[in-house]
């Protein structure tokens, strides 16, 4: 919910539309040029990076755990086959 105003439906209207995360693990680095791994992912959704405001202390350890392993799915959505 917290990613997809933005790097789903960009129903924030933002004029540089935020990276799609379709897939974001199955390349070997992130739109930023840093390597596409957990702990940079976890890092930049914490720290935050560019115009991507920071999301410190806004998830448990349990929610970071569970975008990780919803990213790693490659988020497919209906209709598209895995």
């Amino acid at each position: 919910m917290r990613c997809a105003h933005c790097h789903e439906y960009n129903d924030l209207a933002l004029k540089k539309v935020p990276p799609n995360l379709h897939g974001v693990f199955t390349r070997t680095t992130l739109p930023s040029g840093a390597p596409a791994t957990d702990v940079q992912v976890a890092r930049t959704v914490l720290t935050g990076k560019g115009m991507m405001p920071s999301f410190a202390g806004r998830f448990t350890t349990a929610q970071m755990e569970a975008l990780l392993a919803y990213l790693h799915t490659g988020l497919k959505g209906e209709g598209e086959s895995q």
